[in-house]
């Protein structure tokens, strides 16, 4: 009896509404009433078409935002008329032809902006209209983050002069629409056709892909519209939930209501049947050389950026009377290439960049490496009223938060070459009565990086003491008497994870660990069954990705349209492994293509 007295009380709350004080925010979008001639209508005549709606509407960028497929040659006018929308064709409609006019979010209320999202009038030249359609959803193949605002082209094999595979480059699609915030994206209104399916982040609105700056996506194999049965959803009022968070009711309960008391007619969603489209976009890789921008990083270091491996340039000075001396420092995949000038004496080098390709580009340049850095510049002004500035060596540590884990050893990198070292007076300090003379090693060619091999005490504090001129660069600067003072954890602040991770397939694969934000932690190479002990695991939540390394360069590749290539597969370990201070775990990732 109680059930039945609650469900009468909530089919009253809902037929009776009343106006309250203080009530909600309107965020109900505008509802259509009538369309003239009516939605999905044959033998289309005239060059207009109007919508009437059941409150005041404006128009936000209707003309970037509206989607007319097949595509016209000229925009056609949106004017508001009333409560109505009409909206005129400036060309002649093709015979036979079923149009579908996509407004996307462009139509929203007076009083609020709350849009009406993915509305489509559909409308025949002909004696029937096409009832087919497409959907799916639009990825980052990076990250697999919904793409949003990303046109989805299809294509029709009906070019005399052009392969379909060609068509994007250079034709307009047959039929277009535009991926929501949730990068869902629906087609309908097409023909029983095969189609190439092809998506495109359009930086130049060419609706062709034209700019290799460009996303795209495309689908393997043509693809065949279906038939898909759309279905109204329940959507629950707010006097209805109301009534429910506060009687507890649960939604067994809901089920026995009729439905059409409880749904808003305007609220309502759409279920969809039929195959469901995944797409996955990339921006291709830019395989030409180009010289990207060269930048006075520092007095006297000069940084050139190029777009690949710059092993084959060459560069000739064109200030004849000089000469250049500096030492080179290269990227680790050779893009960019860092020069240390010693006391170059004039403020502007000249010179020309060769780029040996299949023909032969020169570029000129001009750089004043004596120029300083914004930084160097406001220094200076702070230092104005001194005589003189001295210029010091500087050095960075890999200390972070004053702290060193127990795994890592003590690391100081120089901002220039280092082409002396005096070190006899250099200490480690441990604890307040432990004072060493402390080795260290280079690791690089230039003497720019520093390692400290000895092993670290859990719980213990470190003061390493560099007095005055213990370094002196490649200018003739040396450093200024510096300590660095840390810390370390003690064994138990760290946890212990071992990841098993088991492929379905035997190939090539790259897995990282992530902190939450995707700050890459670890990275492991492998092929098959394997299992990854990960030690001193700082107490947090980890995120996990696998990379389908299918040219084993151990790092993700985009595809190639060209090539028919898709980018490399990722996917996520669905849960965040949690790892806590002083605990062992160990996780196992079985990895099911069927699950793809």
């Amino acid at each position: 009896m109680l059930v039945y007295s609650l469900i009468f009380m909530m089919l009253y709350a809902c037929a009776h509404k009343g106006s309250l004080s203080g009530g909600k925010k309107d965020t109900i979008p505008p509802k259509v009433l009538e369309t003239d001639p009516p939605n999905g209508s044959t033998h289309f005549e005239g060059n207009r078409f109007s919508i009437e709606f059941d409150e005041f509407i404006q128009l936000e960028n209707i003309n970037q935002k509206a989607l007319i497929s097949p595509p016209v040659e000229e925009a056609p006018d949106y004017v508001l008329r009333g409560k109505s929308l009409v909206v005129k064709f400036n060309e002649e409609l093709k015979a036979n032809t079923t149009y579908s006019v996509y407004f996307g979010d462009a139509i929203v209320d007076l009083t609020e902006g709350n849009p009406i999202l993915n509305y489509t009038y559909i409308f025949s030249t002909g004696a029937f209209v096409d009832s087919l359609s497409i959907h799916g959803e639009a990825y980052n193949a990076f990250d697999l983050t919904p793409v949003e605002e990303t046109y989805i082209m299809l294509y029709l094999d009906n070019n005399d002069s052009l392969p379909l595979d060609s068509l994007p480059y250079f034709v307009k699609p047959y039929y277009i629409s535009k991926t929501d915030v949730n990068g869902h994206f629906t087609l309908k209104g097409l023909s029983d056709n095969r189609y190439l399916c092809f998506a495109l982040k359009d930086l130049n609105s060419s609706y062709t892909y034209d700019q290799p700056s460009e996303e795209i996506a495309f689908l393997d194999s043509l693809i065949q519209p279906e038939y898909i049965e759309t279905k109204k959803d329940t959507v629950i009022n707010d006097s209805l939930l109301a009534l429910m968070d506060s009687t507890k009711l649960e939604m067994t309960i809901l089920d026995s209501i009729a439905a059409d008391s409880v749904i808003s007619d305007s609220m309502a969603w759409e279920m969809q049947a039929g195959t469901m489209y995944e797409l996955f976009m990339f921006q291709e890789a830019d395989t030409s050389q180009k010289f990207l921008k060269a930048d006075v990083i520092r007095k006297d270091v000069i940084q050139f950026s190029f777009a690949r491996d710059a092993k084959h340039v060459d560069f000739i000075p064109q200030n004849d009377t000089l000469k250049i001396d500096y030492l080179l420092k290269q990227s680790a995949d050779n893009d960019t290439l860092t020069w240390f000038l010693r006391d170059y004496p004039i403020d502007t080098l000249e010179l020309m960049l060769m780029l040996q390709q299949d023909t032969l580009d020169e570029l000129y340049i001009k750089v004043d490496p004596r120029k300083k850095t914004r930084r160097e510049e406001r220094r200076k002004e702070k230092d104005k009223e001194k005589k003189e500035v001295k210029e010091y060596l500087k050095m960075s540590s890999n200390i972070n938060g004053g702290n060193l884990k127990l795994n890592k050893k003590l690391r100081l990198s120089f901002d220039y070459p280092i082409v002396s070292t005096y070190t006899d007076s250099l200490l480690l300090v441990l604890g307040t009565d432990s004072i060493y003379n402390p080795d260290f090693q280079y690791t690089d060619s230039l003497f720019m990086d520093v390692v400290f091999p000895g092993e670290l005490v859990e719980e213990t504090q470190y003061v390493l003491v560099i007095p005055d001129s213990t370094f002196t660069n490649w200018n003739g600067n040396h450093n200024d008497e510096i300590a660095y003072s840390f810390s370390t954890h003690p064994f138990k602040y760290y946890g212990i994870l071992t990841m098993r991770i088991v492929p379905e397939v035997e190939q090539n694969y790259v897995l990282q660990m992530m902190t939450e934000n995707e700050e890459l932690v670890n990275e492991v190479v492998f092929t098959s069954d394997t299992s990854i002990l990960y030690e001193y695991i700082e107490p947090s939540k980890y995120l996990f990705k696998l990379i389908y390394d299918d040219n084993a360069n151990g790092a993700w590749d985009p595809g190639d349209f060209g090539s028919k290539r898709q980018a490399e597969k990722v996917r996520y370990l669905e849960k965040l492994i949690q790892v806590r201070g002083n605990w062992e775990i160990e996780e196992s990732w079985y990895i099911n293509e069927d699950d793809q």
